[in-house]
């Protein structure tokens, strides 16, 4: 990468940070929260997550002796979830604020079971220091966004890309879906715990239609962001999409590269400026939907563990040290143990 184009990256995640840290005041959450779901629901749910986990797990080590740039790029995964999952987006149809899932982009490059386990990790840490979901609900929050979302969004991209559809369809459509199933299976996970001896299907169908208005629009959103960011990296290194199995082609167009190189420029910086100037004036989806429907049939959230309601800039701090450490560490991981050559050393694609 030329001197010019890193000191334009540069200077781009510097003022995303910038505003970010600005204009920023309260975030919320965008998981199930802690004590919403009685324990034998919550246990059921991370009893289904746990062969998933097993199995990313298995994969994992699998594939990183197979390859030694295979971590960096996990690692890059999670910090890419972690980060958007956590960024409130306002969404003024519906006068409330969300959270894309990122889960979308992750099962492209790395396959849905590595995609749920490197989900898994972003959802602990998140329940752990941002107050973000609950660990009695890691595991229903591990199906709706990891599971649901990740096989939701790998096997659209492989259905369309098998009909020859292009990569930002593709990609576009993997991360709609990525988004509007995690939120179909946690409208689908509150209804069967909270129902009660009422039938389930009404309390789901008014889940979900109360999700409507704020996942529809953002769930189109994630989409261009997912298509960016998949063109982009097509554009810009098409050799790792080709190692990974995403693409057969080695070069894509200009024009292409550059219309994706902007969708995630200024989406991101969308995210950045405009998230939480309405976040004073605007709840987010999950206090205005599903904390509501928890206390309307008694159940009510727990305050987190570890509370950090009050440290908005603990929270930016914590999330930017992320992103740069996910970087150095992917960068020293290749300058140490892996030739400088990198996927050209390698024989074969990394089967998913």
């Amino acid at each position: 990468m030329t001197n010019p184009i890193k000191k334009r990256l540069f200077a781009y995640f510097l003022l995303s940070a910038s505003c970010f840290l600005i204009f920023t005041d309260t975030a919320f959450a965008m998981h199930i929260s802690e004590g919403i779901l009685p324990l034998p629901w919550a246990g059921l749910w991370f009893l289904i997550a746990l062969p998933f986990l097993i199995k990313g797990v298995v994969d994992i080590k699998k594939k990183a002796k197979e390859n030694a740039s295979f971590k960096p790029l996990l690692g890059l995964m999670a910090a890419v979830i972690f980060v958007i999952s956590c960024m409130p987006v306002p969404v003024p149809t519906a006068g409330t604020c969300s959270h894309p899932a990122g889960t979308g982009i992750s099962a492209i490059l790395v396959g849905p079971v590595m995609s749920i386990f490197i989900t898994s990790i972003a959802l602990l840490i998140q329940a752990l220091f941002l107050a973000h979901g609950g660990f009695t609900t890691w595991g229903a929050d591990i199906v709706s966004m990891g599971v649901g979302g990740s096989f939701a969004a790998y096997f659209a991209f492989k259905i369309l890309r098998g009909l020859k559809a292009n990569l930002f369809i593709s990609g576009f459509i993997a991360g709609v879906l990525a988004d509007w199933v995690t939120y179909i299976i946690t409208s689908f996970e509150l209804a069967l715990a909270l129902h009660g001896t009422k039938p389930l299907g009404p309390l789901f169908t008014a889940i979900l239609a109360a999700f409507i208005p704020t996942q529809l629009p953002l769930g189109i959103l994630e989409g261009f962001l997912t298509a960016g960011m998949i063109v982009f990296v097509s554009k810009r290194r098409p050799d790792i999409l080709a190692a990974l199995g995403v693409i057969k082609e080695t070069a894509l167009s200009k024009n292409k590269g550059a219309i994706a190189r902007w969708v995630v420029i200024l989406f991101s910086l969308g995210l950045s400026v405009s998230s939480a100037r309405a976040e004073n004036k605007w709840s987010g989806v999950d206090e205005s939907v599903v904390e509501k429907v928890a206390q309307e049939h008694g159940r009510s959230a727990l305050t987190p563990f570890i509370n950090t309601d009050q440290g908005d800039l603990l929270l930016f701090v914590f999330l930017l040290a992320g992103v740069f450490g996910g970087f150095v560490l992917g960068y020293l991981w290749r300058k140490l143990f892996v030739e400088k050559d990198g996927l050209k050393h390698d024989t074969g694609t990394i089967q998913r």
